[in-house]
């Protein structure tokens, strides 16, 4: 009697290399050590992020210092305004000139002020930009060091994988359910082009062009329920491909990863000292390693030294309630000019005649004679004699 074949299910994997073959050897390991501590840039990188938050704080600061002399300087236009008229009036002129005096005194100190802060801005803005200067320096020394390490990498693997009596041995471990009417035979032949493909995904040395040299089971046992258990030794002949290429890159470091920068507000952000853009929410790719993150929002920062292993997000929250106003409180006469701003609209001429034809008794032709005098021309015989009745009298 022949029983249908049910398709087995791996479930469990695990193959170990016995060949020698390694992406990276202890020697070069040692000497990307040597290349990781002589070009580290954690102090430096921790040193700059803090004084650019620092800064961006004295940038806010100076801002404010800038409103506060338009704020100043508006004033004193609203005091001198009022000059002739307390000088006509000849009441407390005293004390007006000396308010509009400390107002003069108060304004030029501010602006001396401002133009002291601003210069001392730029000068520090320059030094920070200069640290980070000397960090992408120190980091693309260090990537040159790592590029040349990789090329050394590179060429002794291929070395290694093109010699004629390189062999990848893999020994392999792992259990597969079968049909349990099946015998051992029968289900490791079905299962075993997936036992080889898969091993050639899982191996760095091999690819769709490797050749297999051998294929032994060592062991193999199955229960009633169809639990198949094997020991499989394979043989290859490995290949340099891309799979090492990227293990070569990711453990150098020499990748980059997407990271995403999140907050609750539309804060400017920096990474490295340099602005990267403005929003909720950001995307920016940069080299693995470590990097200085930065969010601005009003005179609030946040920041961070990140080392970046991969894609990530990175979250910084304010405080946006703190935020919601930035107004600056007008003097008195601008407050006027705005609050006329907002009065309703005064009916026209047109209504305000109309309203009072509706509301009020109808005026006689003698009550209407002074309207001639407004420039409204008499349109009936009555009028003319009314109009001259009326300017005879006040003649």
């Amino acid at each position: 009697m022949r029983y249908s074949q049910i398709t087995f299910i791996l479930l469990c994997f695990y193959a170990s290399s016995s060949f020698g073959l390694e992406i990276i050897s202890s020697s070069e390991t040692q000497k990307l050590q040597e290349i990781e501590q002589k070009y580290n840039i954690d102090s430096l990188l921790i040193s700059a992020n803090d004084k650019l938050s620092t800064h961006k704080k004295k940038e806010s600061d100076y801002h404010a210092l800038s409103v506060e002399i338009k704020s100043k300087q508006t004033e004193y236009e609203h005091l001198v305004s009022k000059l002739p008229t307390r000088v006509l009036s000849r009441a407390n002129l005293d004390s007006f000139y000396k308010e509009l005096e400390t107002l003069v005194l108060k304004v030029d100190q501010l602006e001396t002020k401002y133009d002291i802060d601003g210069k001392s801005l730029k000068r520090e803005y320059k030094s920070i930009m200069a640290e980070y200067d000397i960090i992408n320096s120190t980091r693309t020394n260090k990537d040159e060091q790592l590029a040349a390490l990789k090329s050394e990498i590179t060429k002794r693997v291929i070395a290694d994988v093109s010699k004629p009596d390189t062999v990848q041995s893999v020994d392999l471990d792992g259990s597969t359910l079968c049909s349990k009417f099946q015998s051992i035979n029968d289900c490791l032949k079905d299962s075993e082009n997936y036992i080889v493909t898969n091993t050639i995904k899982t191996d760095p040395f091999l690819n769709e062009r490797s050749v297999l040299l051998s294929y032994d089971v060592v062991d193999a046992s199955m229960n009633m329920s169809g639990n198949l258990n094997y020991k499989i030794k394979m043989a290859f002949k490995p290949s340099y491909n891309s799979k090492i290429d990227s293990l070569i890159n990711e453990q150098l470091g020499l990748k980059s990863a997407m990271i995403t920068l999140v907050s609750n507000v539309a804060a400017d952000w920096f990474i490295d000292g340099v602005k990267i853009g403005t929003g909720r929410e950001l995307f920016h790719e940069v080299p693995l390693g470590q990097h200085g993150i930065l969010a601005s929002y009003h005179s609030e920062d946040k920041s961070s030294v990140e080392f970046i292993q991969g894609n990530g997000v990175f979250s910084y929250n304010f405080n946006s309630n703190s935020h919601n106003s930035d107004m600056v409180t007008l003097p008195d006469n601008e407050h006027k000019k705005q609050t006329m701003k907002m009065k309703p609209k005064q009916p026209s001429l047109v209504n305000n005649q109309a309203n009072a034809t509706v509301n009020k008794p109808k005026k006689t032709l003698q009550d209407k004679g002074y309207e001639y005098f407004m420039g409204i021309e008499p349109t009936t015989t009555e009028q003319n004699k009314s109009f001259d009745s009326t300017s005879s009298e006040k003649l």
